[in-house]
């Protein structure tokens, strides 16, 4: 087995080992040299750190925090920064190797990475999210860098965050470096379009994969669980694509109404009132109720392992997009396809964000800025042209877009491994 001698890392590994599967059977239809394989199966850097924050009530309390570099053979790495209370070392390790993954399948010049710390954001004041989130890249700060890693958004974390982040590697360094840091406000370099990339892709590779494989667009039913930046997103495309939303959750629970949800008012109910309970014109249902409805497209938007071997024979959908990174297990994605349920993986349908960081990356380092136009028009571009690439990889893989997009991606970064060689 080409795997066996794999990095396995200590706790909760769920996440890499669904990565390690998936590259398994990749192989098998795939010609990836042997060396690449084990470059991809030992992420390249692996730090744990202790994170001493001084309380606002004098008390000092210690938090451990993670980032992880999987792969670096396409250009420097770039990925997220979680803050979460599940967050641990093998979580971190299968969210870089997503990251090396769905930057090669839309042919961007980066590895993957992945960041987080073990909090519940929302029990902390501001000052004292701020020192964490001073105290995370203080850590991190000779290992962080635009040609080296950079920080991005992720669950937990917004552009308040990242101008932390931006600001800290910035004083500490001695150098305004705006590319070290993406997702971040307009007015400190961040791009012109904001917290919809993600949301905003996935609706229009849905929408170019409707007009290719001749599926429902105008008024199809979507249920989307996650309501956060790339979820909400997501319920606002959709409706101007023509959809009709009739379910969104969260965490707490969930709203349903077979005719379709008045988006826009939800989002302002939920800023109101921060749950989606007692939204007029619709009925609660729970995140389980949600996955299981009879629509055209189910979208997990929240975290990875929603879908699994326990829920994955009650999803009635015709499609599921993966909003979320390993939103389902191999165990599931094997039933789902029994049941004749179309999947359309992570690493093509949510690499909207990884662009928009792309595009935010490449303005700061030029010091020449896209407008917004630009930015959307850039962003519809890419995705059109990675959706092709999987398309045609896919082909003679029965159009399986798992697999042609893994496909893909492997073969890419092999041949940046190739021409690179090994060192020394």
């Amino acid at each position: 087995m080409p795997l066996r001698n794999a990095y396995r890392p200590p706790g909760d590994a769920s996440l890499w080992e669904s990565f390690l599967r998936r590259l398994e059977a990749t192989i098998r239809v795939a010609k990836i040299h042997p060396a690449t394989i084990q470059y991809l199966i030992h992420p390249k850097r692996s730090v744990g750190v202790s994170l001493p924050v001084v309380m606002d009530d004098g008390s000092v309390q210690n938090f451990t925090a993670y980032r992880v570099i999987h792969n670096i053979a396409r250009g420097p790495a770039l990925g997220g920064v979680r803050y979460h209370p599940d967050v641990g070392l093998g979580q971190t390790c299968g969210m870089a190797a997503w990251m090396t993954l769905k930057a090669a399948v839309f042919g961007l010049p980066f590895g993957g990475s992945a960041g987080g710390v073990a909090v519940n954001p929302a029990k902390l004041s501001r000052r004292e999210l701020e020192r964490l989130s001073r105290r995370y890249v203080t850590e991190l700060i000779e290992l962080i860098g635009p040609d080296e890693d950079v920080l991005a958004p992720d669950v937990g974390t917004n552009e308040t965050v990242m101008a932390w982040f931006q600001d800290t590697f910035t004083m500490t360094r001695g150098q305004t470096a705006l590319s070290a840091v993406t997702g971040k406000p307009t007015q400190l370099g961040g791009v012109a379009v904001k917290d919809e990339g993600g949301g905003q892709g996935l609706v229009y590779t849905l929408s170019d994969l409707a007009r290719v494989n001749g599926w429902p667009l105008a008024g199809a039913r979507v249920a989307i669980q996650g309501f956060g930046q790339v979820g909400s997103a997501v319920a606002r495309y959709a409706v101007k694509e023509g959809l009709r939303v009739v379910a969104i959750s969260t965490s707490q629970g969930g709203v349903y109404n077979p005719e379709g949800l008045d988006v826009e008012a939800l989002q302002r109910h939920h800023a109101e009132r921060g749950t989606l309970e007692g939204f007029p014109d619709s009925k609660p249902i729970t995140n389980h109720e949600l996955l299981t409805l009879k629509v055209n497209y189910l979208i997990p938007a929240a975290v990875e392992g929603v879908i699994n071997e326990h829920n994955a024979r009650q999803v009635a959908a015709q499609v599921v997009l993966e909003g979320a990174n390993g939103a389902i297990t191999p165990e599931a994605e094997y039933l789902l396809k029994l049941q004749g349920v179309q999947v359309v993986p992570d690493i093509l349908a949510n690499g909207g964000g990884l662009v928009l960081s792309y595009l935010e990356w490449v303005q700061d380092l030029s010091m020449l800025f896209f407008e917004e136009g630009e930015v959307q028009q850039k962003l519809r571009e890419f995705v059109h042209q990675s959706l092709q690439a999987v398309l045609e990889r896919a082909q003679p893989l029965q159009g399986d877009l798992r697999a042609g997009a893994y496909a893909l991606a492997l073969e890419r970064i092999n041949e940046a491994s190739r021409l690179r060689g090994v060192y020394p």
